[in-house]
């Protein structure tokens, strides 16, 4: 009798696996269905549902093994292997794939960027691209861009400028854009777009220019439509405020420098891409090592510390620093020197020994000299009680 309880326990185990497998494959079938239909939203129900059958089942069939296995029955084992190959091919196929996504392009705007990334997120086999390319060649050089990127659908991607492609303005001249064809622009350098939902490739589209930029006056120039040989005039800046000092103009794809006493610049190739380069520099946060540089006592020698950063565009060379004290703070070794700060870092000064001599308060003076001759200056309070 016990036997015979143990047999059908057993029958029933077994017609659940197979009830399993086939409530699986019915899934399958319905959302192959559903895909010829083109019912997206259906498709996308009945997958999800499949989806976690699948993952149940899988995850069954791996403990089966693992027991079979760790039981030294092989015939449990082989069983469980073949469960999982047969549930692993019930995934999404690419014919699956591609049958699903002709079905989404049909859709409104918002339904199919939204179904999309769905399919994106559930199908291998959706992997749009966007591809860049841009070739170029001639007697006396030849240069090649290729790139590219897969990301979810709808995703912002920002398109290449001539910066990140890196040729020579000289020979390629200057990049206008990318577009879907080769001869006009879709789309903006630098400018963000949203992934599509189908593999594109963009091509760059370049121009005889030359083209002067400030970012930090915000002035453009461009001359277009001229040839080799051709001058331009160079634009007239202002500084912002008196922190600032002009240092000319630079093309950072060739090196070529334009000095700010430069008034014509003659074109040598097929563009150039010109950024103003201004210096400025800039003294801040004076503070004491042990001793708040607002009470300082007084007769005693403390070390002070400030930040000295460049905000220019330019790289600075050779700076002098040099520290003096009002009546009442002596400076004790205020003295320095910077062989090379590039623009936009900062360092932090040290070793600047003061005392103070008498109480209230004090003004201390940093000045900063490039090699140009070129000076900034910054005065900070001191106070001594």
């Amino acid at each position: 009798m016990r036997k015979r309880i143990i047999s059908t326990i057993a029958m029933l185990l077994v017609a659940c696996m197979v009830l399993s497998a086939a409530a699986a494959a019915d899934l399958y079938q319905k959302f192959s269905e559903d895909v010829a239909a083109g019912d997206v939203a259906a498709a996308i129900d009945t997958y999800d549902e499949l989806s976690q059958r699948i993952a149940n089942d899988r995850s069954k069939a791996i403990r089966s093994y693992e027991k079979a296995m760790d039981a030294g029955n092989m015939q449990k084992a082989m069983a469980a292997r073949n469960d999982y190959r047969a549930v692993a091919s019930l995934s999404m196929s690419k014919e699956d794939t591609d049958a699903l996504l002709s079905a989404i392009l049909k859709e409104d705007d918002a339904s199919a960027m939204e179904h999309a990334k769905w399919l994106y997120s559930n199908s291998s086999y959706y992997c749009p691209t966007l591809s860049y390319e841009w070739s170029s060649s001639s007697d006396t050089f030849s240069y090649s861009y290729s790139r590219s990127i897969s990301v979810v659908p709808g995703s912002e991607i920002t398109l290449p400028t001539a910066d990140e492609i890196g040729v020579d303005s000289s020979m390629a001249g200057v990049l206008v854009g990318w577009g879907v064809t080769p001869d006009e622009v879709t789309y903006q350098a630098g400018e963000t777009i949203s992934a599509p939902l189908t593999s594109q490739t963009l091509y760059a589209i370049w121009t005889t220019r030359v083209l002067f930029e400030d970012p930090v006056t915000g002035v453009e120039s461009s001359f277009d439509d001229i040839n080799t040989g051709d001058s331009v005039t160079i634009p007239v800046l202002t500084a912002p405020d008196d922190s600032y000092v002009f240092a000319g103009w630079v093309d950072e794809t060739t090196g070529e420098y334009l000095a700010p006493f430069d008034e014509e610049y003659k074109l040598e190739g097929n563009g150039a891409i010109f950024t103003a380069l201004w210096k400025k520099v800039e003294m801040n946060d004076l503070k004491g090592s042990l001793y708040d540089i607002a009470a300082l006592p007084l007769n005693t020698q403390e070390e002070l510390e400030f930040t000295l950063t460049n905000s220019g565009t330019e790289d600075l060379r050779s700076l002098s620093i040099e520290v003096t004290g009002s009546e009442g703070l002596t400076v004790l070794t205020g003295r320095g020197k910077v062989s090379f700060l590039n623009d936009g870092s900062s360092l932090k000064m040290t070793g600047l020994r003061v005392v103070a001599t008498e109480a209230g308060d004090h003004t201390l003076t940093v000045t900063v000299t490039d090699r140009d001759g070129d000076a900034w200056t910054s005065d900070f309070t001191v106070s001594a009680e």
